[in-house]
C-alpha cells in the first residue's frame, strides 16, 4: 500500500473513529494487527490503537500548557478523537481562532498518520519513500463492481454517513438534487469513498460553515460541491492534497474525471470541485426465458460485469421487444409456452434487422448441435453454470476476464 492511499483512508477512518460497524469493514481494518482471539472485536481493539498512538505524541512534562505549539497536536487529538469535544470549543479552550484551529488539526493527523503508518503498515524492509504496492491494485481486496446507480441516492447516502460531523462541527449544509434519477454504471464504493474523500478535503478548505452539494444532468452527469475556500487555501490544500489526490486515482477507475475550481491565491471565494461522468449506455442483455427464477440467476450472475440484463417472460413479445432495443446479447431458453425457442431462433435469423444479434441457447437438452445449425453463437446446457456463462461471454468479447 502506497502511503498517500493510507493518509487518505486514514483520515477517513479516524473521522468514524466510534463507528465501529464502519470501522469493522473499512479497507484498512484487515492490515491492523489484530489478534485471532480477537478479530470478532477488531473494531475495538483498532479504536484502542489509535487512542494509544495519540497518547504516545504527548510531549514529556507533567504540566500541560495549554498555549504551547508544542502541547497543541496532542491536545487537538486528544480533544477531538477521545474526549470527543466539537472544534469551535477545542480552538477556544487553546486560544486560537477556527481557521488556526483547521491548520494545527491537520498537521496533527498527518503526524499521527506517519506514526501509525511507520509502526503498523509501511513493510519492515522497505526504507521511507520507498514505492509500494498500492491497496487498490490488490484485486482481491478490492474488485470493481459495476451496478446502476442513482447519484441522487449515492449522494445523499454519503451525507447520512457524515451528518454526525457536519452537526458537530456547526457545517450548514444545503443540497439540491436533480428531480429525476440519475442513473450512472459504476462501482458503489468506489464513488462513495471518492465522496468521502472529496468532503474531507473540502471541510479543511472551507472558510465559511457553509457547504452547497448538488446534481447536475446537462451534457453529462454531474455531483457538485460548492464551498467558500479560506484565504490561505493554497497552504491548507498542500496540507490536505493526499486526499484530493487520492479521490483524483480512485476517480480513474470509474467513467468520471475531477475538475476543480479556486479563487486567486491568497484571497477567499467560492470554490468548487465536480465529479463529472461520462454517459456511457452499458451493453444489454436480453434474457427470454418464462421462468422469473431463471432471469433473477442470469442478472445475479451478471452483476459483476459491465451488463445491463432485462427478462421477457412472454415469448410472443420477446421478438418485438428484441427488434426494438436491438440488444448485445440474447440468453434464450427453448421450453416455453405458445412458440419455442427453436421458432423464436429462427425468426430472428430470418429478420434482417435481428439477424446480427448474437443468441445464446440454454435448455436442459443437449442439443448443442441443432442450436448452431439454426444460427445460435453458443449452447448452454441447464442448469447453467455461472463460470461457464462468464468464460463464454468473455469469448463473445462482451465482459473481460
Amino acid at each position: 500500500m502506497e502511503q498517500q492511499t493510507f493518509s487518505s483512508l486514514f483520515k477517513d477512518l479516524i473521522s468514524r473513529l466510534y463507528d465501529r460497524v464502519t470501522i469493522q469493514t473499512h479497507p484498512l481494518a484487515p492490515f491492523f494487527p489484530v489478534p485471532e482471539t480477537a478479530s470478532t472485536r477488531r473494531a475495538e481493539v483498532i479504536q484502542q490503537l489509535i487512542q494509544d498512538e495519540i497518547e504516545q505524541l504527548r510531549p514529556e512534562g507533567k504540566e500541560v500548557l495549554l498555549q504551547s505549539p508544542e502541547w497543541r497536536p496532542y491536545l487537538i487529538l486528544q480533544k477531538r478523537y477521545i474526549e470527543g469535544q466539537d472544534p469551535h470549543e477545542i480552538a477556544q479552550s487553546l486560544f486560537i481562532g477556527d481557521r488556526q484551529f483547521r491548520r494545527d488539526h491537520s498537521r496533527a493527523l498527518q503526524a499521527l498518520s506517519q506514526r501509525v503508518w511507520q509502526r503498523y503498515f509501511q513493510p519492515a524492509d522497505q526504507p521511507s519513500g520507498a514505492e509500494s504496492t498500492d491497496l487498490f491494485d490488490d484485486q482481491s481486496l478490492y474488485e470493481y463492481h459495476a451496478e446502476q446507480l442513482d447519484l441522487n441516492e449515492v449522494l445523499q447516502g454519503v451525507v447520512n454517513l457524515i451528518a454526525p460531523r457536519l452537526k458537530l462541527e456547526n457545517i450548514q449544509l444545503e443540497m439540491t438534487l436533480s428531480p429525476a434519477p440519475m442513473h450512472v454504471f459504476t462501482d458503489r464504493i468506489l464513488l462513495r469513498q471518492i465522496l468521502l474523500s472529496l468532503l474531507n478535503y473540502v471541510l479543511h478548505l472551507r472558510g465559511k460553515p457553509g457547504l452547497t452539494l448538488q446534481t447536475e444532468s446537462n451534457r453529462n452527469m454531474c455531483i457538485c460541491i460548492r464551498f467558500d475556500a479560506d484565504e490561505q487555501w493554497v497552504s491548507i490544500q498542500n496540507d490536505e492534497r493526499d486526499s484530493l489526490e487520492f479521490a483524483r486515482r480512485l476517480s480513474e477507475r470509474l467513467p468520471a474525471r475531477l475538475e476543480e475550481l479556486y479563487p486567486a491565491q491568497d484571497t477567499s471565494g467560492t470554490a468548487e470541485i465536480r465529479l463529472v461522468f461520462t454517459i456511457s449506455r452499458p451493453r444489454m442483455v436480453l434474457v427470454l426465458d418464462d421462468q422469473v427464477a431463471a432471469q433473477r440467476m442470469y442478472q445475479r450472475y451478471l452483476s459483476r460485469t459491465n451488463l445491463e440484463v432485462i427478462g421477457v417472460t412472454d415469448p410472443t413479445q420477446g421478438v418485438d421487444m428484441i427488434r426494438k432495443i436491438q440488444p448485445s446479447l440474447l440468453i434464450l431458453d427453448v421450453m416455453m409456452p405458445h412458440i419455442d425457442g427453436w421458432e423464436v431462433l429462427q425468426n430472428l435469423q430470418l429478420d434482417p434487422e435481428t439477424k446480427h444479434i448474437p443468441i445464446i441457447v440454454c435448455s436442459a437438452w443437449g442439443e448443442p448441435e441443432l442450436a448452431r445449425s439454426l444460427g445460435a453463437v453458443a449452447f448452454l446446457k441447464k442448469p447453467v453454470i455461472q463460470k461457464d456463462l462468464l468464460d463464454l461471454l468473455v469469448r463473445l468479447g462482451l465482459i473481460s476476464e
